[in-house]
């Protein structure tokens, strides 16, 4: 026996439930429930970790001047002072809950939101209030509605998991300008690439616009660098030295500094995973449309197709499970009558819908 207690908050903190893997499969199993690179790591990636396998036994830069300097290039940042890199995005939205809020504070996502913001809330002290979404998409009336004098971050992915639905920039603008000033604004842009360098730089743009709002990013989905765990940010300056007191000296490993300057130095290889996106995307969400499972336009790199009920979205999925394809059941976040299946190779993509026309034909 112990009287060694964690603190009462930590007790009330739900862990985040990843996708996972598909246990006894007898074969190759489709992956399509975690939102990941159909193509794998560029290339130039895989080589640059090679070549930085052979110094692992040397600590990283502890500033990652490198790092921040190959993502201010290529995102038009003109200063790479105010960019922290970190292990992943979840660091990210951990270490900005730690720096501003806490118990008797108020975390502010939507509805459907990305699960990491409610499980750093609650790790906090903090409480997590969800604004309500209007056919799957978050609204600024709405959200507004929601702040309150214990406010201290909103957080909201544009285009948003798991629905991949997004606000407009105008509205993300109007968004800003009407928040009160103690709530730091953190839009977090994991999907922002499949939308387009012009929504990218917009959101940049934001950033510089006032000094309330964080442009969170990620190497895990479009980049194909989800194992070595790599995220950024950009913010303002005050923010920024903030963020850099708490971080470790070295959050970020050699192998992921090296594979995550070569990814994002070669544009070509992002517009060819993008490129693959749209097609693929639009295909499966006609073709899911056609087989009578509603599903919304996404800006993302997933899909939402609804399945009538939470029985016959459980039934899909074991369906699938079958067949080794595995897809991410969403009743969650409060969902549970639609699966979110991502966008694959176009073999994968191919024997998902196969396989669902196969359920809806039977069901």
């Amino acid at each position: 026996m112990t009287d060694i207690r964690p603190l009462p908050h930590i007790m009330k903190t739900k862990p985040y439930v990843p996708g996972g893997k598909l246990a006894g499969a007898k074969g190759p199993v489709v992956m399509l429930a975690s939102n990941e690179n159909p193509f794998g790591p560029n290339p130039l990636a895989i080589e640059a970790m090679r070549e930085a396998a052979a110094s692992v036994h040397v600590y990283p830069d502890p500033t990652y001047g490198a790092l921040r300097g190959a993502i201010a290039r290529a995102m038009g940042i003109t200063d790479a002072n105010r960019i922290v890199v970190s292990s992943g995005s979840d660091e990210i939205i951990h270490l900005l809950t730690q720096c501003y809020a806490g118990p008797g504070d108020e975390i502010l996502q939507t509805e459907h939101a990305f699960s990491m913001y409610a499980v750093s809330a609650t790790a906090h002290g903090a409480a997590c209030i969800s604004a309500p979404e209007t056919d799957l998409t978050a609204g600024a009336n709405a959200i507004l509605a929601c702040i309150s004098e214990r406010t201290r971050i909103l957080f909201l992915a544009n285009p948003n998991n798991p629905t991949g639905t997004m606000m407009s920039v105008d509205a993300l603008t109007a968004l800003q300008d009407a928040l009160p000033p103690h709530v730091l604004f953190v839009i977090d842009g994991a999907y922002g690439e499949y939308v387009g360098p012009h929504y990218e730089a917009a959101i940049r743009d934001l950033v510089d616009r006032r000094a309330n709002t964080v442009m969170m990013r990620t190497f895990s989905k479009i980049h194909g660098l989800a194992a070595v765990r790599l995220g950024w940010a950009y913010l303002p300056q005050e923010i920024a030295e903030t963020f850099q007191r708490i971080r470790g000296p070295f959050n970020v490993n050699s192998l992921a500094v090296a594979a995550g300057i070569a990814s994002i130095s070669d544009p070509a290889f992002i517009q060819m995973s993008r490129e693959h996106n749209t097609l693929w995307r639009a295909k499966m969400t006609d073709a899911l449309n056609a087989m009578g499972l509603a599903t919304p336009g996404s800006e993302a790199n997933f899909v939402l197709p609804d399945f009538g009920s939470a029985e016959r979205a459980a039934a899909a999925n074991d369906f699938l499970k079958a067949r080794d394809i595995l897809v991410r059941a969403v009743g969650g976040y409060g969902l549970p009558t639609r699966l979110r299946i991502s966008v694959g190779s176009a073999e994968d993509n191919e024997a998902v819908l196969a396989a669902l026309r196969d359920f809806t034909a039977s069901r």
